[in-house]
């Protein structure tokens, strides 16, 4: 005998909450489904069942297709299907020889059996090895090994037909990262949720939702990260809103929500603060905890627009416009966001032209040696002419470029552009002076960056050692065994490193002693009437102190007055910068900056003394 019962259990389709919704589709309930859905129950016969019998049940009952045979027990021991009986008794004297016979002496013993708690997927696999004869045969069904009823091959592919035609409606309507509505449903529920307002004239609101620098968590920490970002996310949108509202990922980081019913505008806002207030708690992702925010766009139905689009388009203005006001909030649309989302736009297209168009420029701001009076390198800073808007702040400009990703393509013109740069001014009789350039994140985190820079110093021919990259704390802090190795990869080049806006960002002794740094500079913020902020002077002595212990050299930048020039002498800062020197020049005017300056105090450089009055 060749019985065996098969059984699975439920199989765990996904590993973290997603939305009630997502639960309650019909293809959620199909990747659970099993026999139990398939069963329908055939009176079972037993083994000593005369043959004539059986064939006189199948005779009277042309529904029965097979019978399942069970002892005495209730436990299957095969089964008699109506073809194989009826083609027994056709032949010749068939009668005559089996007449006497038992239905158990002619049953068919190798019957598929499976228990109840057995999966469809399952199922198909095991029909697939037992051969399409049990396909037509039908299966038995047991729970706890006793016979409970019959699952036909024609209800299995049904079911099969059944799971494809939601795969393919799941696939077209949801998103398969978070369980959410993508934005083809999305759109269309938008669209009904504007005819029902339209009918029973009441008040909804549409929100955007988008994660505050979700690009940089994506490039830092790796797409992995990111994706249980979103997921998480996700739910933290979901459990803000009622059931009957909807939550959809359009794609990325962006998100959007339709409030329905509404009694007043304050309604939505009071769910986006919730929202706002809900997201900034700490979460933990691949044991590492992690604090994001949001930036939330509202906009009404009918009082903002009328129509899909038109709401769509001023959800996202009014999200962009808190994004421009430093993120992590929420706005009510207004023409203000408008003008900002249509400026914004402007911008990021006008950044995509602006190198082929050679609208970025670099200016030059001296650092000065406060022990030799000398000036001993320069940091580039990238400015940008619009050919239409005039000259763009960076702190306008670089925020799109690092979101759209355009700050890779930037970022490698500002570092070949000053290389070549520091070589052209030596041609022209400057001394050898080093070049600070400030490196995005973003960038760093591209796998060809070491060849960027590489490449950069051999087409420029700069010595390396009169290069310096500027890093930010968030920067060294992420991934620090990763960031460690590329460091280590570019110093062998003889790059130095600088740690940008030192003590702003995610300070750490033990990192200033595991990685190969050279330099701190001080933010601008705490140099800023450093005499009459006294917490300010006690951090800046702190860091002048630390530096020094460690072999590092620091630098104070943002010098802006005289008195800010000596309390910085006083604490023995190596070097500074700052508008008390010269602003941020073009590199012509550098050079002539450099030669004046040097010519009002004497034709030798080692005599240069650097004062308010020798700037004009």
């Amino acid at each position: 005998m060749n019985l065996q019962i098969h059984n699975s259990k439920k199989k765990k389709l996904i590993d973290f909450d997603v939305s009630s919704e997502y639960f309650n589709n019909s293809l959620y309930r199909s990747q659970f489904s099993t026999v139990k859905d398939l069963v329908y129950y055939v009176k079972p016969i037993s083994a000593d069942m005369w043959c004539l019998d059986v064939l006189t049940l199948f005779s009277n009952d042309t529904t029965i297709f097979t019978v399942p045979i069970v002892n005495e027990n209730n436990i299957p021991v095969g089964l008699i299907s109506r073809g194989r009986l009826t083609e027994l008794f056709f032949k010749p004297f068939a009668r005559d020889l089996h007449h006497k016979k038992t239905i158990g002496e002619i049953m068919q013993m190798d019957a598929v059996i499976v228990d109840t708690n057995t999966s469809i997927d399952d199922l198909a696999n095991i029909t697939i090895n037992a051969g399409m004869l049990h396909m037509v045969n039908g299966f038995i069904v047991v729970e706890r090994g006793s016979y409970i009823g019959m699952a036909t091959g024609q209800k299995l592919l049904e079911e099969i037909t059944y799971r494809k035609q939601q795969d393919l409606h799941y696939l077209a309507h949801f998103d398969q990262l978070t369980g959410l509505p993508n934005r083809l449903l999305f759109k269309d529920r938008l669209l009904q949720s504007i005819q029902q307002a339209k009918r029973t004239n009441k008040l909804f609101s549409l929100i955007f939702v988008d994660l505050d620098r979700f690009k940089h968590i994506n490039d830092t920490l790796g797409h992995s990260f990111g994706d249980e970002l979103l997921k998480i996310f996700s739910q933290k949108l979901i459990v803000n809103v009622r059931e009957s509202d909807t939550v959809a990922r359009l794609g990325g980081d962006e998100f959007v929500i339709i409030l329905q019913n509404l009694v007043e505008a304050t309604d939505a806002e009071k769910i986006a603060l919730d929202i706002i207030e809900y997201i900034r708690k700490p979460m933990l992702i691949y044991n590492q905890e992690i604090q994001i925010t949001a930036s939330l766009g509202v906009a009404l139905y009918p009082m903002h627009d009328d129509s899909l689009d038109g709401l769509l388009r001023k959800a996202d203005a009014a999200m962009y416009e808190v994004k421009e006001k430093g993120r992590n909030n929420y706005a009510m649309y207004s023409d203000v966001s408008d003008c900002g989302f249509i400026q914004r736009n402007s911008l990021e297209v006008g950044l995509r032209m602006a190198l082929n168009k050679n609208e970025f420029s670099l200016h030059y701001q001296p650092q000065i040696n406060l022990e030799t009076s000398k000036v001993v390198g320069v940091e580039a800073l990238l400015r940008w002419y619009h050919s239409e808007l005039g000259l763009i702040p960076p702190a306008q400009f670089i925020p799109i470029a690092e979101e759209s990703g355009l700050i890779i393509s930037i970022g490698e013109w500002v570092l070949n552009e000053a290389c070549r740069q520091q070589v052209d001014w030596i041609s022209q009789g400057l001394p050898s002076l080093r070049i600070a350039v400030n490196v995005s994140a973003i960038q760093f985190r591209q796998n060809n960056f070491f060849d960027c820079v590489k490449k950069a110093i051999e087409t420029s021919g700069i010595n390396p050692s009169y290069l310096e990259l500027e890093l930010t704390e968030s920067l060294v802090m992420t991934n620090p065994l990763q960031t460690v190795a590329m460091l280590n990869k570019i110093r062998s080049l003889g790059i130095k490193f600088a740690i940008d806006d030192f003590g702003t960002g995610h300070s750490s002794l033990s990192y200033l002693t595991r990685f190969p740094i050279d330099k701190l500079k001080i933010d601008q913020s705490f140099i800023r009437n450093i005499q009459g902020v006294p917490g300010n002077e006690a951090i800046v002595r702190a860091i002048i102190a630390l530096g020094s212990s460690l072999g590092l050299e620091i630098i104070a930048e943002g010098v802006e007055t005289l008195d800010e020039l000596d309390c910085i002498k006083n604490y023995n800062c190596q070097e500074v910068q700052g508008y008390f020197f010269s602003r941020p020049i073009p590199a012509d005017d550098f050079k002539a900056w450099h030669q004046d300056v040097t010519k009002a105090k004497g034709s030798s450089e080692e005599n240069l003394l650097l004062t308010e009055q020798a700037i004009g």
